[in-house]
């Protein structure tokens, strides 16, 4: 097995863009070239001198290795560099000469079976006659000799397939070069060949075409084969353009490219890259939350060269995990699956798993790189490695950032799991609703100083320190969980979602206050569902990476903001100084109705529902935090706006009535309550007390003899609304939690009586 055999699983891959049934490709294409321009605007450290220390093999033989191997790989391209320049007898320089010797070889990117847009060589000697190394190598020697006649980046006309066919045969130059050298060398076991390759429709322009990519490098296999190879088969991506102005461009095209490498290989902890300019050279390390660009290296200088060739000859060489690969998944060829392995914290012992599926891939440059896979146990007897009976289990595999902003508190979903299995065992009405855990803890990698946690720190362990301490040092941690859910939108009416929905508030009340910890991020994605024997359903509250103690968000001075925008409260989206409760996330399940009810749940729910853009909700989808506030704010203020502007557009699909009253009577429980004064009701802030003198009339603020009023003892000084209610934020939580049951049981009436809407 291999950890950098990078092929598809056969699995059904769902990663985050592609189950939002609400866009098209093109809206999620468009979707990846705003992030990728945000991340290089945002993300991009430049100059780094020592990123390219973080290519270099761990092991001492390895390394020293590869300065011995880089250096006779220098020495024989300079000689072919000099044979070239001397084989002119026009008297004008490589240019010449290589332009003559190229007409003889076949253009690279016309080339289906060839290493490195070049013939594979035919002779172990890679001496040869200067004939064949002219014919062999024009293509590098027209790219380090590369003059543009134009240096305006608007210029018609494009070199950029040039310097595409000259990348590729320097990678194959030290390629064929490095594999002669190690035929008979110790380190030879260890040491990969790279190549390119690109589509043959992929021909560069001037103009970015974000529906391909230009060059790759990958592992050459040395076979000949008709599959072309894809984004799952790279190394790294080669963003190409003609111009030294040009290198923004570069930068965002390939962080474009790169999020697809996160995307389609499984195993992928972190990614290089590179950029190449006219005939300068960049290599950039992509971490979670930045992207380290090297300095340029030049190759029309012997010394430009040299630091590039080192580069490759250290890719080359490097262990996988140094390039960006995770030795604890493997690809099993033989039996087309991947095995994954988790150590667990609690009995400092390693778990091995066969995929079955990957339900949820990673699909973006920047974050916590979530995946999630379908996976059994592996037996013990290899025979039964093929046995598909054994019980199912999800592994979560994400890049958390454990430290709340603004705080020094740190965040352990694998702990927080381990609590909540713990407390909530022995109550039967509770299980299936929350995610057991089976196993879990920290990523361990093998490094130079034995087994190492692994984490952003690791990674740029070779960084210089002022640049590391500019990237978020996040910790890798794997989670094996059950039962398996499934996504909402695979419910089959009104009726299954509102009992779901039912179930997930009963666990997210029992995890506050038996296990006082508060989940923070309720979204479409983090409500679940799984069937018993007899096909009913389930919900299950998963997902505790944003969870928080309670006790820790009390002492902390601003609390933190945390969530998936669209369904996050008011008051996590202004960032305001009140205290994030229990309400918080009970006004966020408000919003994901108000979003399910609007847009539909299923498949056959979408084609009746109007498009979002012409949906007063459209405004929580994309916009900034301080817009959706003011949005949701407005239409929750008011009973009669909320009807007019969020219930008349409830689909009028079977069962959606239903909904329709469920969400009426949330709203009315949370920001509309009869049992708490004016003063606790809507969402918008008191006037101070000068208002008055404007005519502008204050709500009536309680004391402890309105007896009528839930908040009669909350201190008259706290005129905020949303400060009123998080003081008596439990009481109102069992009001809810009272509601959501009551609709709860009478939808499992109708179903189990067959009359489900």
């Amino acid at each position: 097995m291999s950890t950098e055999n990078i092929q598809s699983s056969g699995s059904t891959c769902l990663d985050a863009r592609s189950t939002n049934k609400y866009a098209s490709i093109d809206k999620l294409r468009h979707s990846c070239i705003a992030e990728a321009e945000q991340a290089v605007n945002d993300g991009l450290i430049q100059d780094v001198t020592s990123v390219l220390d973080a290519a270099k093999p761990v092991g001492e033989k390895r390394r020293l290795c590869a300065i011995r191997f880089a250096a006779e790989v220098c020495e024989r391209l300079e000689a072919v560099i000099c044979r070239a320049q001397q084989s002119d007898d026009g008297g004008t320089g490589a240019k010449r000469s290589c332009e003559v010797n190229s007409l003889s070889v076949e253009p690279a990117q016309k080339k289906a079976k060839t290493v490195g847009g070049m013939a594979p060589a035919t002779s172990s000697s890679f001496q040869g006659s200067e004939q064949t190394d002219l014919k062999l190598h024009s293509h590098l020697i027209q790219w380090i000799s590369f003059q543009s006649s134009s240096e305006d980046p608007s210029t018609p006309a494009s070199h950029e397939p040039e310097i595409q066919s000259g990348i590729s045969a320097l990678v194959g130059f030290v390629g064929q070069v490095l594999a002669e050298m190690a035929a008979d060398n110790v380190c030879y076991s260890s040491m990969r060949k790279l190549s390119t390759f690109q589509k043959a429709e992929s021909i560069a322009t001037d103009n970015d075409s974000y529906q391909q990519f230009e060059v790759a490098l990958t592992m050459d296999t040395g076979s000949c084969t008709d599959i072309v190879p894809d984004h799952k088969d790279a190394v790294m991506m080669v963003a190409v353009k003609q111009f030294a102005q040009e290198q923004h461009r570069a930068d965002r095209y390939l962080a474009y490219c790169t999020c697809k490498l996160f995307t389609t290989q499984p195993n992928r902890r972190f990614a290089w890259g590179l950029t190449a300019c006219g005939m300068t050279v960049r290599a950039c390390l992509f971490a979670h939350d930045k992207v380290l660009s090297s300095e340029a290296m030049d190759v029309s200088t012997s010394d430009g060269r040299r630091v590039f060739v080192e580069l490759l000859t250290n890719w080359t060489m490097c262990e996988s995990w140094r390039l960006g690969y995770d030795p604890t998944i493997q690809y099993d060829a033989d039996l087309k699956h991947w095995e994954i392995d988790v150590y667990d914290s609690e009995t400092q012992l390693t778990h091995s798993y066969i995929c079955e599926d990957i339900c949820c891939n990673a699909y973006s440059t920047f974050g916590r790189h979530t995946r999630c896979f379908v996976a059994r146990e592996k037996p013990a007897d290899p025979a039964s490695a093929a046995d598909h009976n054994f019980p199912k289990v999800l592994i979560k595999d994400t890049w958390a950032h454990p430290i709340s902003p603004g705080s020094n508190v740190v965040r352990d979903e694998v702990a927080y799991l381990r609590e909540i299995r713990d407390e909530l065992a022995k109550d039967n009405t509770l299980n299936g609703t929350y995610p057991r855990l089976e196993a879990g803890g920290v990523v361990k990698i093998m490094c130079s100083d034995g087994v190492a946690d692994d984490t952003t720190q690791l990674i740029l362990e070779d960084i210089a320190e002022d640049t590391r301490a500019k990237v978020l040092n996040r910790i890798h941690r794997r989670i094996v969980m059950s039962p398996v859910g499934e996504p909402i939108h695979n419910l089959k009416s009104i009726d299954e979602l509102i009992v779901t929905v039912g179930d997930v508030m009963a666990a997210h009340t029992a995890i506050a206050k038996r296990c006082g910890l508060l989940h923070r991020d309720l979204s479409d994605n983090n409500i679940m569902f799984h069937r018993d024997a007899n096909g009913g359903v389930k919900g299950m509250l998963v997902d505790f990476d944003n969870a928080c103690r309670i006790a820790d968000m009390e002492n902390a001075e601003q609390p933190d903001c945390v969530g998936t925008l669209p369904f996050m409260s008011i008051g996590n989206l202004e960032m305001s100084g009140v205290k994030r409760t229990v309400l918080d996330d009970w006004e966020s399940l408000i919003y994901i109705l108000c979003w399910l009810g609007t847009v539909g749940i299923s498949q056959a729910d979408q084609d009746s529902a109007k498009a979002v853009r012409d949906l007063p909700i459209k405004n929580w989808h994309k916009n900034s935090p301080t817009n959706i506030a003011n949005s949701k704010r407005q239409f929750m203020h008011d009973e009669g706006f909320f009807v007019k502007h969020i219930l008349q557009h409830i689909l009028n699909a079977q069962g959606f009535e239903e909904l329709r009253k469920l969400l009426f009577i949330l709203r009315a429980t949370l920001f509309g309550n009869k049992h708490v004064s004016s003063s606790a009701q809507g969402c918008l802030t008191l006037p101070p007390p000068w208002a008055i003198d404007m005519g502008i009339a204050q709500p009536k603020v309680p004391t402890p003899s309105d007896t009528q009023f839930l908040d009669r003892n909350v201190d008259p000084a706290i005129t905020d609304s949303f400060a009123r209610r998080a003081e008596i934020a439990g009481v109102l939580a069992n009001e809810l939690l009272e509601v959501t049951q009551k609709f709860r049981n009478e939808a499992l009436e109708r179903i189990n009586k067959g009359n489900t809407h």
